[in-house]
């Protein structure tokens, strides 16, 4: 199957979405900075909080019921987490991803993945190989899209931990993060073939030829992904002239 992009369907019922997913944090209990920091992530990764959404300290000291300190640090984690940005006089908004973003984005992720693969492949143990495999045939088996997301992030990070560099991972656990969004705004189609034989290449231990699926792979779903922004621009910038 070729690689194809299309618009996702938009949802209403974002008021309600946010409230399931604050309700489903505070099953956690967890504090009251990390329900907001749980909260809106996942709010902006699903696209309910939408790019360039204003988010008001005041609004949401009061949707989570807290006072606005535990917001405003789990703001500022998020902006470190380059999910929102804060501007004087204009507080904080959900950040935006342009083409010129999605391709340093996944510049970044062929670099830092593809390293991480090189190191992880020679220590990988039995059991690791145990864990990989059962994450893997998960991924196989899911067909909604945003469980094929999520079971294809839970794969390959568990593959990169076993690096030992959290600073790695963390590196790219934030870019995937960044790049999530997109892919649920505008889902990527693409054969599952891909994930098959990187996978294959993990088992046989051969981390040149994992790297450069990889790096083939993004590059393409880069390329998806610009295209995708660059028509939805054009569309905004033709309806704006028809509204004139």
């Amino acid at each position: 199957m070729r690689d194809t992009v299309r618009p996702r369907e938009t949802k209403d019922g974002n008021r309600a979405r946010l409230t399931a997913i604050i309700e489903a944090a505070r099953e956690e209990n967890v504090t009251a900075q990390e329900l907001v920091l749980q909260s809106v992530r996942r709010a902006i990764l699903d696209g309910v909080l939408g790019p360039a959404e204003r988010l008001r300290q005041e609004e949401l000291a009061d949707v989570f019921g807290t006072s606005r300190i535990p917001v405003r640090e789990a703001l500022r984690a998020l902006e470190y987490e380059g999910l929102v940005k804060s501007e004087p006089h204009r507080g904080f908004t959900v950040t935006s991803l342009d083409a010129d973003d999605i391709e340093e984005v996944y510049d970044l992720r062929i670099l830092l993945e593809g390293h991480a693969v090189r190191l992880a492949l020679p220590l990988l143990t039995d059991d690791d190989f145990d864990e990989l495999e059962t994450l893997f045939a998960e991924m196989q088996s899911v067909t909604e899209p945003d469980q094929q997301l999520a079971t294809r992030e839970r794969f390959y990070l568990r593959l990169y931990s076993v690096t030992g560099r959290p600073r790695l991972v963390g590196l790219i656990t934030r870019l995937r993060q960044e790049v999530a969004r997109v892919l649920r705004w505008a889902t990527i189609t693409h054969s599952s073939s891909i994930h098959e034989q990187f996978y294959e290449a993990v088992r046989t231990g051969d981390a040149e030829r994992a790297v450069t699926l990889l790096a083939g792979h993004y590059r393409r779903v880069a390329v998806l992904i610009r295209r995708y922004i660059k028509e939805a621009e054009a569309r905004e910038r033709a309806d704006r002239r028809l509204r004139r």
